[in-house]
């Protein structure tokens, strides 16, 4: 364009709209981010496409029958989004030694007996107050959720029981054709289930490689950058409280929460229950809970005829459930879990 100034002629550019401005911008943000798009479209169909359609990966591929946007992330391995990097992985910079063992306590893969004599400053353990249990199952859901524990195993479980019989009573309401009355004399028990922490574990001789070892404060641990997850510790132990974890293939069980009883916190499974059932504590403080609770009521321990000594306490049960296995003396009415470290289910079911 031209202006008349004084009988000349001068020329200049006009400046671009506000407008004009704006839908450039606009072009070159949506050209941006359309040639990654594209690039990665391009790429994507020159590669190999997976055996099911998806394009994941082989290591990835979802197994049939699952559908990714359905299934929960909690549901461990069997969500094809989830894998050995998302929270099981045992590479080292996750820093193990400052997970299992940040005190540098004396440890040990026989010899138990040294322990008591070696000065030791806690001994940890578990007192279970099946009075108080209502089977709730959140001890069995907050552990998952701290330790991170796939579908199908278990670090904890609760088991229900039914003990007694039915005895005759004039006053009865059953009823036979006879005439003759009776009357249920039983009991529901329900029956929380852990590693027991042996004094003398039998899982920690028998590892071939020692990535199994039992910590001077009495918590039984497995280093997973030793574990060949062979699972000679799994057979060993007669409780069936461990398990090879279906993610880093590594053996597996409950610690006591180790990172959070070495800040000073309970276990998550203690924190969580409703019934205060599960207490935890040191036994070599008279006055702690624990000690204070196994000095006033009798208790028993699981299947003390093993010899391992367990660490984990039961006031409540009589030691029928845990020692007896006629089914005239106890009936295992149904489990949550049916103690699925010994059984991993091979599919899941979809909801």
């Amino acid at each position: 364009m031209s202006k008349m100034n004084g009988g000349k002629d001068t020329k200049f550019t006009v400046e671009p709209s506000r407008r004009t401005l704006l839908k450039s911008a606009l072009a070159l943000a949506v050209g941006a981010a359309v040639a990654p798009m594209a690039a990665t479209s391009a790429a994507a169909s020159d590669a190999p496409v997976a055996s099911t359609g998806t394009g994941l990966p082989p290591e990835t591929e979802p197994k049939p029958g699952l559908d990714p946007h359905k299934n929960p992330s909690w549901e461990g391995w069997d969500n094809p989004r989830l894998g050995r990097t998302n929270g099981w992985g045992t590479s080292e910079t996750e820093a193990w030694t400052t997970i299992l063992n940040p005190q540098n306590l004396p440890i040990y893969h026989d010899r138990f007996y040294r322990i008591p004599e070696s000065n030791r400053k806690h001994h940890w353990v578990m007192v279970m107050d099946t009075r108080k249990c209502v089977g709730c199952q959140a001890c069995v859901v907050s552990c998952k959720s701290e330790n991170n524990i796939p579908l199908g195993v278990y670090r904890t479980w609760v088991d229900v029981y039914q003990t007694g019989d039915t005895v005759p009573d004039p006053q009865g309401d059953i009823t036979l054709d006879d005439g003759q009355r009776y009357r249920m004399d039983a009991r529901v028990v329900n029956m929380p289930k852990i590693c027991n922490h042996c004094a003398h574990p039998p899982c920690v001789e028998v590892c071939p490689v020692k990535a199994t070892f039992k910590r001077q404060d009495g918590i039984v641990m497995v280093d997973p950058r030793l574990c060949i997850g062979c699972g000679t510790c799994v057979n060993a132990c007669p409780y069936d409280a461990r398990y090879i974890n279906p993610i880093s293939k590594v053996a597996d069980k409950c610690t006591f929460c180790v990172e959070r009883t070495d800040a000073g916190l309970l276990p998550a499974c203690v924190t969580s229950c409703v019934g205060r059932a599960r207490v935890f504590g040191d036994i070599l403080d008279p006055n702690s809970e624990v000690s204070r609770l196994l000095a006033h009521y009798p208790h028993s321990v699981r299947h003390p005829e093993f010899g391992t000594d367990p660490q984990v306490f039961y006031i409540g049960e009589s030691g029928d459930i845990s020692t007896d296995p006629d089914p005239n003396v106890q009936h295992m009415v149904f489990t949550y879990t049916s103690n699925a470290n010994s059984n991993v289910p091979d599919t899941v079911d979809v909801i």
